[in-house]
Formats: structure tokens, sequence, C-alpha cells
């Protein structure tokens, strides 16, 4: 009888997130967007102090939910509210980019290769910028079923394209999975 279920075992998604993006101890990181604050405060503390976590928001309330997990977590964030496409930020100043898939797929695709450009702008040539969107399972995800699907969600392969789009070589669809989607992609070092 004990072969007759298996569930899936999982960590839960920030620890999948987490193992996704593989920040490592001095990295300079930037979040673009809310996403998910707990990720990010993780994010942070895997930087280091010898490292940078920086969020980039569109409003002063999406700033706070990203500072106060911050400060659950032990860790310190530069959180920066930008209105417009532009951010207040340094050329090639990150390692590695976390953007908010979920604020992507609401924006408009002129919206998109905005973030996305600025995104480019400031991560370092050679830099990793990972898509991380989530969705909800319903209850058999919850319980470990996972469903059968031939390939990557139409919302995946949106996230594709802009990244393509924005200049992101090469790009792939990492893994969609436990509720959450992952969209990697490189900004060329020439």
């Amino acid at each position: 009888m004990a072969g007759l279920f298996r569930f899936r075992r999982s960590r839960g998604p920030i620890d999948l997130a987490m193992d996704m993006v593989g920040v490592r101890l001095g990295e300079r990181v930037l979040q673009a967007g809310a996403g998910n604050p707990k990720l990010f405060a993780k994010l942070a503390g895997k930087a280091g102090l010898s490292g940078r976590a920086c969020a980039v928001v569109d409003s002063a309330e999406a700033a706070g939910p990203l500072e106060a997990a911050a400060a659950a977590e032990g860790v310190l964030v530069e959180v920066t509210v930008a209105h417009g496409p532009f951010w207040p930020l340094e050329e090639a100043a990150f390692d590695v980019g976390i953007v908010d898939g979920n604020a992507l797929l609401r924006g408009s695709a002129a919206e998109r290769t905005d973030r996305l450009a600025e995104v480019r702008r400031v991560v370092r040539p050679g830099g990793r910028v990972l898509i991380v969107r989530s969705f909800s399972t319903g209850l058999a995800g919850r319980l470990g079923f996972s469903p059968s699907h031939a390939g990557p969600g139409t919302e995946a392969s949106t996230l594709l394209q802009a990244l393509e789009g924005a200049g992101f070589r090469p790009a792939r669809i990492l893994a969609e999975r436990e509720g959450m989607t992952f969209v990697e992609g490189f900004r060329p070092a020439v």
C-alpha cells in the first residue's frame, strides 16, 4: 500500500526560488517590483554585508512590506521608489536581477519593454536576470500532485519573449513548478 501513493516532498516556494536564483555571498542583487518580500529578504541575507540588496518599486506602499521583511530577517536593504521608466541607479551596478513576473504580465508590452530595459542597464555585462512569477496551483498542487502538461504555459512564453526582446541572450524557461515560473536570461558581455 505504501507504493500506491507517492507524494512529492517540497521544501516550499521560498526555498525553491532561493535555489533557482542562486545568490552568493558578496553579490549585488536587484529586485525589480514588489515580488515576494520574504524572498527578497532571504536573498539579501545570502548576499551578506559584503554584497548589496536593492529593490525598485513603483510606490511607497509597495516599499513597506519589503522593508518589514528585511527587518524581520535582520538584513540591510535599499528600497527605491521610482516613478517613471528611469531608475536612479548606477549603470552595471548589479550582478543578479530578479524581476517580478506578475507585475510584468499586468503591464502593457511597452511597460514590460521599459522595465526590462532598465534592468538591462543596471545589471552588469555577463550578469544574470531571473523573472519569477507565482500562480495558484489549486488543492492538488498543494497536496503534492503536479499537473501534467506538454510544455510551458502562455505566460511563461510571454515572459521569455519579453526577456529576449530586451536583449538578454541566452534566455530560457528554467522551470514551472510548485506554483512558480522561472525565466532566466543573461546580459551579453559585449
